[in-house]
C-alpha cells in the first residue's frame, strides 16, 4: 500500500515537526511548509493527499491559502483540515472548503480520525467522479 502524503503548514516549526513525527509513526509521508507561499508551492509540487493547515501563518493566513487552493484546478480536490489554536473560525473554515476543523491543543486520536475520515470521503468522491465519467457503477 502506498503511503498517503500529508502537507503540514504551520509557522511554528516545533508544532509542525512534532506533528510530522506523529504522522510518520502512523504510516504517513509528511512534507512541511511554514508560510502561505511555501504552502502553495508545496501543494503544487508535492501533490499531497491531504493538507493540514494552521490559520495564523505569514503571507495571508490559512483561510486565504485554503480559498486559493480550492479555486485552483490543480489542488481543488485535496482535502484540507484546519488545525488551529484560534477559536471561532469553524464556520469560515467550512465555507472556504475545509474537510475538518481541529483545535490545538489537539487529541492525537481525534486528529487521526479527522484525517482518516477526510481521506476516505475524498477517495469515495474521486471514485464516484471516475465512475460518472465512465458510466460505470462501482
Amino acid at each position: 500500500m502506498v503511503k498517503k502524503k500529508i502537507l503540514v503548514v504551520d509557522d511554528e516549526e516545533d508544532v509542525a515537526k512534532a506533528l510530522k513525527v506523529r504522522l510518520k509513526a502512523n504510516g504517513y509521508h509528511v512534507v512541511l511548509a511554514f508560510d502561505s507561499v511555501q504552502a502553495f508551492t508545496m501543494a503544487n509540487k508535492e501533490r499531497p493527499d491531504l493538507i493540514i493547515l494552521d490559520i495564523m501563518i505569514p503571507g495571508g493566513g490559512g483561510f486565504v491559502v485554503a480559498e486559493r487552493l480550492k479555486q485552483s484546478t490543480a489542488t481543488h480536490h485535496i482535502p484540507i483540515i484546519i488545525l488551529t489554536g484560534i477559536s471561532g473560525g469553524e464556520e469560515r473554515a467550512y465555507k472556504v472548503g475545509a474537510s475538518g476543523y481541529v483545535m490545538k491543543p489537539y487529541h492525537p486520536e481525534k486528529l487521526l480520525e479527522t484525517i482518516n475520515n477526510a481521506l476516505d470521503i475524498n477517495r469515495r468522491q474521486i471514485g464516484q467522479t471516475v465512475s460518472d465519467m465512465m458510466g460505470v457503477t462501482f
